[in-house]
């Protein structure tokens, strides 16, 4: 194994990061800071102003697909990709430019490197914005192959039938999609190994993309098994590494914990400690990966590439300095390793005391939202999960609506009735006679064999002066009649400060404005761009990942509420809690209840400890 290619570039690559880890890890740092402080900022604020479009900041849901595939979201797709891939290129490029000088590297490479890359910049955009688009090409096979199986074997029906009743085309389609991915997976990969040495190709003064390509082409020839097994063996050592130190660090800290067990302070001092090891040790991780890697390939480049590295062509902005500062292998002397153990510790001090400031809960505690009206007790938007809903002491019960071929409006999720009672029927095809004969409880649990479609005129009358109703107008398709007969029967039943509208159409929520300004609207946000807190709506509905302190600070002082859709969990519970979060969107209101009861009762360090009950349990 000693005497294999792959070790041996290993090794190399691993001795000459010895030599230049100093100044890449300078370089890095003033790449990070430089990104930071100007550049994200500015294409983050050139980019938002390609997402407003005719007066709205946001694109999301099912306008994103139409709205990427106009003039403008071509143009935000392409720039935002090459700006991406930029970010990352700006940082192999320096990389490899100290690599190539490992034998004279000193600190003196770092304001070198630096010059040289604002020199760059522009044509690396090029270069960017050229792979960008190779890339989006690779990928049409893929999303095509995938589009294909989803057409032919889960177009059928509703989404959610086959996602919960898994039927046998749904494991068919899985298997497919599974195959497709891993021939394109191996095809692309191929592609990528042969094409590896593009940007060194590209940097010695090989402008044409093109011909970059095919230099790269050539140069692996014959090489790329070998080229496979050291970047196999570079992947693998890094994803060992981050699994090893990490659990590492759970075991070496699960004894400290558990001997600490009635020491509070002492815990959340070693919380703290914890969260800066594994901080720190994932960024010498990825430090040491990412430089090895690179490292590595230059030395396999310099191997299969024609000329050696000194006759290569260059131009200005890739000559190397003409003054460096020669030092040898850098070595990290002892006194910076005791003080980096100093300022753990009191980094550890500090970050427990900066966890506790802000475990603060907020004073109100989070609306209790039945998902569906509670589809963990009964089937989802009956009148029975309703009424299970208000004995488990909700707030609001989320219930969502459409219209049948007859123009009622009725409460069901999906397009069909696949899922609750395996009846193809579309909700938009089938009257509200032929809906009032369908058992949809049956499949749940016999004990529901009775429940039908409900009216929402049934659900406001169930629902008046017992709990409140967050209303979610659904779309399959056009129906510009849905929000304003949905008003209409809130209005009949006087049920106008009872109630909520929201829809994950934001031209629906416009209509409910226009049609019913004192009925709060909010917004449903799956996916999309765009800044959230700076929408007109009276609150926002978002995933629990979504949900985020920023958004819910933004959101705060713009008087937006923010929900969070679909919390099952205690921790996820916790989690929102903390951030301030204005309702949990749950499936289970007896579990949110009685976890909101229980973490409200908990310190702040003890909440603290329940984060990190992992260490020791």
């Amino acid at each position: 194994m000693k005497n294999s290619y792959w070790f041996q570039s290993l090794k190399r690559g691993w001795q000459s990061v010895g030599h230049v880890w100093m100044p890449m890890a300078g370089y890095l740092l003033v790449v990070w800071l430089v990104s930071l402080g100007l550049l994200s900022p500015l294409v983050s604020w050139a980019l938002s102003r390609l997402t407003a479009d005719k007066g709205e900041l946001i694109v999301g849901n099912t306008d994103l697909v139409g709205w990427m595939l106009s003039p403008r979201g071509l143009l935000f797709l392409t720039l935002s990709g090459s700006f991406a891939l930029l970010s990352l290129v700006i940082q192999v490029v320096g990389l490899i430019w100290i690599a190539r000088q490992s034998e004279t590297a000193g600190i003196q490479n770092v304001k070198q490197t630096v010059i040289q890359l604002y020199h760059a910049f522009a044509a690396l955009f090029r270069f960017c914005l050229y792979a960008f688009l190779l890339c989006l090409l690779l990928l049409l096979p893929l999303v095509a192959g995938l589009g294909a199986i989803h057409y032919f074997f889960l177009s059928a029906h509703d989404i959610n039938f086959y996602l919960t009743a898994r039927p046998p085309v749904w494991r068919w389609a899985l298997v497919l999609g599974g195959v497709w991915t891993l021939i394109w997976g191996c095809m692309t990969g191929g592609l990528f190994i042969r094409w590896v040495y593009l940007l060194p190709i590209w940097l010695d003064g090989t402008r044409s993309f093109k011909k970059a390509l095919a230099g790269s082409w050539r140069i692996t020839k014959g090489v790329s098994r070998q080229l496979l097994g050291v970047i196999c063996a570079c992947a693998l050592a890094w994803i060992l590494a981050q699994v090893l130190v990490g659990e590492g660090l759970v075991l070496m800290m699960s004894p400290v914990m558990s001997h600490l067990s009635q020491n509070i302070w002492g815990l959340s001092i070693t919380v703290g400690v914890y969260l800066a090891l594994a901080a720190l040790s994932g960024l010498l991780i990825n430090f040491i990966g990412a430089t090895w890697t690179v490292c590595t390939l230059v030395a396999c480049y310099q191997d299969h590439s024609d000329m050696p590295a000194t006759n290569r062509p260059s131009d200005d902005f890739s000559k190397p300095a003409e003054r460096y500062l020669p030092v040898g292998k850098h070595r990290l002397p002892w006194w910076i390793l005791g003080f980096t153990l100093v300022t753990l510790a009191v980094v550890g001090v500090a970050l427990s005391w900066w966890l506790l400031r802000h475990q603060n809960l907020p004073a109100k505690a989070p609306a209790i939202i039945a998902h569906r009206a509670g589809a963990h007790h009964a089937p989802e938007n009956t009148l029975a999960a309703l009424e299970i809903a208000i004995r488990q002491k909700a707030d609001s019960a989320e219930i969502d609506v459409q219209r049948t071929l007859d123009g009622t409006v009725v409460v069901i999720h999906d397009q069909d009735l696949m899922k609750l009672a395996r009846d193809p029927r579309r909700i938009d095809q089938t009257t509200y006679q032929d809906l009032s004969q369908v058992d949809i409880g049956s499949l749940f649990h016999p004990d529901f064999k009775r429940e039908r479609v409900a009216r929402l005129s049934d659900f406001l009358s169930a629902a008046a002066g017992k709990i409140r109703l967050l209303i979610e107008l659904k779309y399959y398709g056009e129906d510009n009649l849905l929000a304003g007969e949905t008003l209409e029967l809130v209005r009949r039943a006087g049920m106008e400060k009872e109630v909520q509208i929201m829809s994950l159409e934001l031209k629906a929520v416009r209509q409910t404005q226009r049609l019913a300004p004192q009925i709060a609207a909010g917004y449903v946000f799956a996916a999309g761009l765009g800044n959230l807190a700076r929408l007109d709506v009276g609150f926002l509905a978002v995933p629990t990942g979504q949900a985020t302190s920023r958004l819910m600070r933004e959101s705060h002082e713009k008087g937006l509420l923010v929900y969070a859709w679909t919390v099952n969990d205690v921790d996820g519970i916790l989690d929102l809690m903390e951030i301030g979060i204005d309702g949990l969107i749950t499936d289970d209101p007896a579990m949110a209840y009685t976890a909101i009861k229980d973490i409200g009762r908990l310190s702040p360090m003890e909440r603290l400890m329940l984060r990190f009950r992992h260490l020791w349990d």
